[in-house]
């Protein structure tokens, strides 16, 4: 009996110590660099925004956030390769929405929608099409007739396989009763070079990837996916105004491996909400053409959570998932 005892007032000093260890851990976080993946190229419009954000956390909580560039497979290279960390708060990731809550859905990918905690949302930038300024399209329609006319012969490029861009672009598709062959550019800015190049008859990705390239007379840009016009491109026709009733964004956000300490989570949302609602911050996102959508943590777990929800149910009905 006294054996008992002892074994359980030890167990119960080891418990304690081990409480008070992660009490004291999560109060000294961060003690070392804080590492954010950004799981497309270097140059693109998510790479500005996480860069700009690393500064302000390092100013803000005392150690560098350096920013690794993983770009491939939509954002799934990079997302894959996070989820791979230890849920210790040290790696963090800058989500979107295709890579986060479809890709998962569509293949074995590596991770899980699940496997993350979110942090914060931070931006949406809306999908918009874009021609070589030479293309003979000049509006939705023009892509959409010449797509039934030759069934498969029209190519667009997104970021990649699984990326929002391509569910959207495939589900449109299927409601125009057309088909087109989709291409992975490896990243926005890559889906625009294919655009560039005559590889592809149009790119479908968010508009802030090829603002200077249409300014400069280089691409032209036929429709966007935003509610209504913006003020960056002021001339470029909505989806609905040219008869389409769509609307097409795509969100960026922080998260974190799940099993973080709670009260690291906690320290880098307050953190996150700071810097993404600074005046530096919004000044970049100005030009960069994005719109500041900052939600905290929980409402953009949730967010996360139902968007992955919507897109099982839509990834079967367009056949991307059995």
């Amino acid at each position: 009996m006294k054996i008992m005892t002892r074994l359980g007032v030890a167990a119960a000093i080891a418990l304690g110590s081990a409480s008070l260890s992660l009490t004291v851990m999560a109060a000294d976080y961060p003690e070392k660099p804080v590492k954010i993946i950004v799981p497309f190229g270097a140059g693109d419009a998510l790479d500005a925004s996480a860069r700009v954000i690393a500064e302000q956390m390092s100013a803000e909580l005392g150690v560098p956030f350096p920013v690794q560039n993983i770009p491939g497979a939509g954002g799934g290279k990079g997302t894959a390769e996070a989820a791979k960390a230890a849920g210790d708060g040290y790696t963090l990731l800058m989500g979107s929405t295709g890579a986060m809550t479809a890709r998962p859905q569509i293949s074995n990918s590596g991770y899980k929608t699940d496997d993350f905690v979110a942090l914060a949302q931070l931006v949406e930038a809306p999908i918009g099409v874009a021609v070589k300024a030479d293309s003979p399209f000049n509006s939705v329609a023009d892509i959409v007739a010449a797509a039934k006319a030759a069934p498969g012969k029209i190519k667009y490029a997104t970021p990649g396989p699984g990326a929002s861009q391509h569910i959207n672009m495939e589900i449109f598709a299927k409601e125009q009763g057309i088909k087109l062959t989709h291409i992975g550019g490896k990243g926005g800015r890559g889906a625009v070079t294919k655009a560039l190049s005559g590889e592809v008859d149009f790119v479908f990705v968010g508009a802030s990837n090829y603002s200077a390239l249409a300014k400069g007379g280089k691409l032209k840009v036929i429709a966007l996916g935003s509610p209504e016009r913006v003020s960056y491109f002021p001339d470029v026709p909505t989806f609905r105004e040219q008869g389409f009733a769509h609307d097409f964004a795509v969100w960026f956000g922080l998260v974190t491996n799940k099993g973080a300490p709670a009260d690291v989570v906690a320290k880098l949302r307050a953190a996150i909400a700071k810097a993404a609602t600074s005046d530096k911050t919004l000044k970049m996102y100005a030009t960069q053409n994005l719109s500041p959508a900052f939600l905290d943590g929980d409402a953009f777990q949730q967010r996360i959570d139902g968007d992955a929800a919507d897109y099982g149910v839509v990834l079967k009905e367009i056949g991307l998932i059995k």
